[in-house]
């Protein structure tokens, strides 16, 4: 196609060839191959000169557009190699969703605005099996403790927890609150398949203060288990980071003998590559150096 355009622009079948540096027997070969496949001639010659054909005019029209869409499509393939352009598919969980995602998602929203970045809300091990199955990119929450070998887990964020109780709760007035205090207290909880990380440290926490937490509801969301609280339900224990959501009703207090530590863990495929996955990633490690933790009321 491009020895075509040549002839077509030059008429001129040794000044094409001059332009394309070919010998110009081999530019007269090519092109009559290119009319045997194209089935017409493109090209109306003589002695004295060379003129495009009605089909050949149609025809160069055609060309033109073929190979500007696939330079066109080269400088795309390069744009999404380089993580320009694309499509980003993102799960995390509550804390994640409250924390460093906002954050990385609008700086990288400024950087590649032509980054298609979708956000689903997951619970941590329902995050997890999305990510296995392919069906995100990267996954931001508290892992399992047992994950598939094939996926990477880096944590990026140590997230003390924290006990929320009601607003006038006896505990509130106390800084610190020692896990023994909060055996006789009613409690909230969540469903172990939803977060069995979490899950697992508090019930062991428990039982290495001497006790098992005595359940009253269980839910499916963290938002839902601080209204509970709010309400005056029961108590429970919460990431630190759930501080930003400022439910009124509530004080989150420090807890300590023992104090329990959540790895908020950013998780990908081994080996998978997508669109601005490394630069998410960089901005994600960012935002999360950049989020303080503390416990208030």
């Amino acid at each position: 196609m491009k020895f075509f355009i040549a002839v077509a622009e030059e008429l001129h079948f040794t000044r094409a060839a001059a332009r394309l540096r070919v010998a110009q027997p081999h530019l007269s070969h090519e092109i009559r191959r290119l009319e045997g496949e194209v089935g017409v001639e493109l090209f109306a010659r003589n002695n004295r000169q060379v003129e495009l054909t009605a089909a050949g005019r149609t025809f160069l029209e055609r060309v033109r557009g073929i190979l500007d869409a696939t330079a066109d499509a080269a400088r795309a393939a390069q744009r999404a190699d380089r993580g320009e352009i694309g499509r980003l598919v993102v799960g995390c969980g509550s804390v994640a969703a409250y924390t460093v995602v906002p954050n990385a998602i609008a700086r990288l929203r400024r950087a590649y605005p032509e980054v298609e970045i979708v956000l689903t809300e997951f619970h941590s091990d329902e995050g997890v099996e999305a990510l296995r199955a392919g069906r995100l990119d990267v996954c931001i929450v508290y892992p399992p403790r047992n994950v598939d070998p094939a996926l990477h887990v880096e944590p990026i964020m140590i997230d003390p927890l924290v006990v929320a109780l009601p607003k006038g709760h006896v505990l509130a007035k106390s800084r610190q609150v020692s896990l023994r205090r909060l055996s006789g207290e009613p409690w909230i909880f969540w469903h172990r398949e939803i977060a069995s990380r979490v899950y697992d440290e508090i019930v062991s926490a428990c039982g290495t203060a001497g006790f098992e937490p005595r359940v009253v509801q269980r839910t499916t969301r963290l938002s839902t288990v601080i209204c509970l609280v709010a309400s005056g339900l029961g108590i429970t224990l919460v990431p630190a980071s759930a501080t930003m959501l400022h439910v009124a009703g509530i004080v989150l207090r420090e807890v300590h003998s023992p104090r329990i530590k959540m790895p908020l863990s950013l998780i990908t495929r081994s080996g998978h590559r997508a669109p601005a996955l490394s630069p998410f990633i960089a901005a994600v490690r960012d935002c999360a150096r950049a989020v303080t933790k503390p416990a208030r009321g």
